[in-house]
């Protein structure tokens, strides 16, 4: 295992930075493109996680080295649940497109119009009773954060090469961190998450080099942490510079949200966010909203309880995969549309924490199919 402590940022003016001077700039590994519309079609519903690790077709190339250990693992088991959309019938797409299920016809990843997945599959075999959680990308091609343990002995780790079965732990022994992101050009630091600590969950930036050296170790500045509140589960959109994350600043765990590419950003604001539940706009709810946002801030990926046309949380509580098309300024364009291809309905099943690899041709999340022990799924558009 190759860990480096962090080191206490020594540049005085990141801790009382505004964020609305802020210079952000697009994340190099992620995909842009056209507005989602969201949809209430969908070719296949109900489906679940299952089957072997699944390749990269579609992503850029990457580093494949490995560095240290633990092993992650190689292929996957087999895991319940169905499968999602048709086979297609025969493409030849080129880098960053896809070939539409049941069709010949290739289709751009980076066009969100449609956004239809295949089966997923589970990314790496893990042990029994090992939580992982929180895959996101770590650059080009298939380089991944993501984080391991139960709540309590959470850590982040770095896959260079996921399916190939290396990962390397990125933070301290001694430290409970989650909700990894990578944003390069965020000031110095490039790496953010959130960190337990004695005045609850803080969000937090270093900078970070594959695939274990962290440096300049820094609180991100007020308004983003309140004192005596717990602040997690960032998500920012460098090129719109809105920024997405929770917090319990006013009572109870919400998704907040603030513009802050502006000289005097407004303060941060509770987002205006709805989920279709059949004909009805139910307003979001659950503890941790785990949201992602693209570059160019134009889709929102977030979990939320699953919930019927009456607005109730049903199947026991279980969480479900949304999409949610946005504004430019940052706010919900329509009411958001379940992932009805990857959501495993039925079985109390936790469907959550949802990012794009790249190319935006595949979609990463963590599932529990109703057991409690989460692992990592992929699946590609579709």
């Amino acid at each position: 295992m190759r860990c480096r402590l962090f080191k206490p940022g020594q540049r005085a003016r990141l801790l009382a930075l505004g964020l609305g001077t802020l210079n952000l700039l697009a994340l190099s590994a992620d995909c842009g493109g056209e507005k989602f519309t969201a949809s209430d079609s969908s070719s296949s519903s109900g489906a679940g996680v299952g089957g072997d690790a699944s390749g990269d077709a579609g992503e850029s190339g990457g580093p494949e080295g490995n560095a240290g250990a633990p092993s992650a693992g190689s292929g996957g088991d087999a895991a319940s649940a169905g499968s999602a959309g048709k086979p297609p019938t025969g493409c030849a797409c080129s880098a960053g497109e896809y070939c539409q299920d049941g069709t010949n016809a290739c289709r751009k990843c980076a066009d969100f119009k449609r956004f239809e997945f295949g089966p997923a599959r589970k990314l790496f075999a893990q042990t029994p009773q090992s939580i992982e959680r929180f895959a996101r990308p770590a650059g080009v091609g298939s380089q991944l954060f993501y984080v391991s343990g139960a709540a309590d002995k959470a850590k982040i780790f770095y896959a260079a090469a996921p399916v190939g079965g290396v990962a390397v732990q990125v933070t301290l022994l001694t430290q409970i961190e989650s909700g990894p992101l990578l944003a390069p050009g965020y000031v110095d630091q490039n790496l953010f998450f959130d960190r337990r600590q004695a005045g609850g969950r803080k969000l937090m930036m270093v900078s970070w080099t594959a695939p274990a050296v962290v440096t300049m170790e820094a609180l991100l500045p007020e308004p983003i942490n309140a004192p005596g509140f717990d602040d997690y589960s960032v998500a920012i959109s460098p090129s719109t510079g809105h920024v997405y994350w929770m917090s319990t600043r006013n009572g109870q765990p919400e998704l907040l949200w603030q513009a802050t590419s502006m000289s005097d950003p407004p303060a941060p604001s509770v987002l205006d966010l709805k989920v279709k539940a059949s004909a009805a706009e139910c307003a979001r709810s659950g503890e941790d909203a785990t949201p992602w946002v693209n570059a160019l801030g134009t889709l929102l990926l977030f979990s939320n309880p699953s919930v019927n046309d009456g607005c109730e949380v049903n199947d026991s509580g279980a969480t479900d995969l949304f999409a949610a098309p946005l504004n430019e300024d940052g706010t919900a364009s329509a009411a958001a549309t379940a992932l009805a291809s990857l959501n495993h309905t039925g079985g109390m099943s936790r469907e959550t924490d949802p990012s794009l690899s790249p190319d935006a041709c595949a979609i990463y999340f963590a599932s529990d199919n109703g057991t409690g022990d989460f692992d990592l799924y992929k699946a590609l558009r579709n």
